[in-house]
């Protein structure tokens, strides 16, 4: 009866003990344009031709190109492209919170994305991604605002 007692006492204070961790989250949205088409005026509306698996294995690999094994290996636990749209060429990718900085310094630096030469444009970080899509709505609206005058100039 003692021997249950204290196995009684021991699970209690395991329990205690371990309890659930809530992991923080970095989303960042993203915007790849085209290298060809930097600094013209005109708009570049067709889309590139890759999907979210090619951008998460462009980003892994420069990640591991600037950072080593170390910064593949701590982005790469909650790394995940949660959306990617060629059309808008927005994209918004998932970290930890820990390795976010080592994921934001190298954003900028990809190139390509499976054979498409893009720059890549850093627009929001967001700790929700309820604000990055409210961030998204308010940069597309802007973006159709000044393809709608683009549009009656040229009429």
């Amino acid at each position: 009866m003692l021997i249950l007692m204290k196995i009684k006492t021991l699970l209690k204070n395991i329990n205690v003990t371990f309890r659930m961790v809530r992991y923080k989250k970095r989303y960042f949205v993203i915007e790849y344009e085209r290298a060809n088409t930097i600094g013209k005026s005109n708009l570049d509306l067709e889309p590139l031709h890759s999907k979210d698996v090619d951008v998460a294995n462009a980003i892994k690999d420069k990640i591991q190109e600037i950072h080593g094994d170390f910064g593949r290996a701590a982005t790469t636990v909650g790394f995940k492209v949660i959306y990617a749209n060629m059309s808008t060429r927005l994209v918004i990718v998932r970290c930890r919170h820990g390795p976010h900085a080592l994921m934001a310094s190298a954003l900028p630096f990809v190139t390509k994305i499976r054979n498409d030469p893009v720059v890549g444009k850093l627009l929001y970080t967001g700790a929700t991604i309820r604000h990055c899509n409210a961030f998204m709505i308010k940069r597309q609206k802007l973006f159709l605002q000044r393809a709608k005058t683009v549009i009656k100039k040229r009429k």
